[in-house]
């Protein structure tokens, strides 16, 4: 008789941003448990990129409403307990996951379980044998270290690229909404534009309805700019970094996915940022010691020119 296959869960909401970094760490799982069924708990907006990664078996989604919707928060850790997972990786490691979801699961799972919470690189053994269900902290136990990921495999529909121009510099100028500070000014991405077509390079500008007043305004403030407002979906966004020459943009997933593609990135930041830093190994991250407003047109043009200069030498 066959013995019964070991199942994996990990658990990764979003931001977007935080969800492609954490790319790699999920590939290191994997290797980590290479015979196993693996699952993933996540936001529906990710099913379709963690689908491309050909490695999870089974997807839960947790679209995280209202924490007084407690029948939907029901609902979806019924589904954990059914899942006879011997390990959860808890990559969110978020107030919700930490302080509500880890604690109604050591009642409500059937068996024994690791959970391991990725923050802290702390494991807690949840041995059922006990009446009260309590872990045990084994510092020094299973762990996931972070990983660089690489989005190269990533691949949209592409629906627009026959009409991209040769040579360009993607602009990613839109961010959460929710974070207006984060947002380089409009005119300082318009007068990057005008610097590039005065060298006969083209712009193409991306973001959806969000940012349609920032994507417009850029890409208006050129013949050679190119509006691809809601012309490209996440999964686009790899691919067409790929083709660019470099990418400017601000603190937003689509610029983590840029730098993660192998694309020369110029993130651009206030003060304020923390972690969220690109990582990619041809990223520059420019941080202002004040207000993004303080990050000068000469401070991203000198970056980026000598990849300009290159890309010329190059032709």
């Amino acid at each position: 008789m066959d013995m019964e296959k070991e199942k994996i869960l990990i658990i990764k909401h979003g931001a977007l941003g935080d969800f492609v970094l954490s790319v790699g760490t999920m590939c290191h799982i994997r290797e980590m448990h290479p015979e196993a069924s693996l699952s993933l708990m996540t936001m529906s907006p990710f099913v379709a990129m963690a689908r491309q990664m050909n490695m999870f078996d089974e997807y839960i989604i947790d679209n995280r409403p209202s924490a007084w919707n407690l029948p939907y928060m029901f609902k979806v850790l019924a589904k954990i307990a059914r899942g006879k997972f011997s390990h959860i990786y808890d990559l969110q490691a978020s107030s919700r996951t930490r302080y509500r979801y880890y604690p109604l699961l050591r009642w409500m799972m059937p068996r024994s379980f690791v959970w391991v919470n990725y923050r802290k690189g702390v494991e807690y053994k949840i041995e059922k044998k006990c009446p009260v269900g309590i872990g045990a902290q084994h510092r020094n136990g299973i762990h996931a270290p972070f990983k660089i990921s690489d989005l190269t495999f990533l691949k949209g529909e592409g629906k627009h690229f026959d009409a991209l121009p040769e040579r360009y510099v993607l602009l990613i100028p839109g961010c959460s909404p929710n974070h207006p500070y984060k947002r380089w000014p409009i005119e300082n991405f318009q007068e990057l534009v005008c610097r590039l077509a005065d060298r006969g390079i083209h712009s193409v500008v991306i973001g959806t309805d969000i940012e349609a007043e920032e994507v417009n305004a850029i890409a208006g403030a050129s013949p050679m700019a190119v509006n691809m407002l809601n012309k490209t979906s996440l999964l686009d966004v790899p691919q067409l970094a790929m083709r660019a020459i470099a990418c400017v943009g601000n603190d937003t997933g689509p610029s983590h996915m840029a730098s993660l593609s192998g694309c020369f990135a110029i993130a651009l930041y206030d003060n304020r940022t923390k972690q969220g830093a690109l990582r990619g190994a041809n990223s520059v991250n420019l941080i202002s010691p004040d207000l993004i407003t303080k990050i000068t047109v000469d401070q991203v043009w000198e970056t980026l020119l000598p990849k300009l200069d290159e890309g010329l030498q190059d032709a």
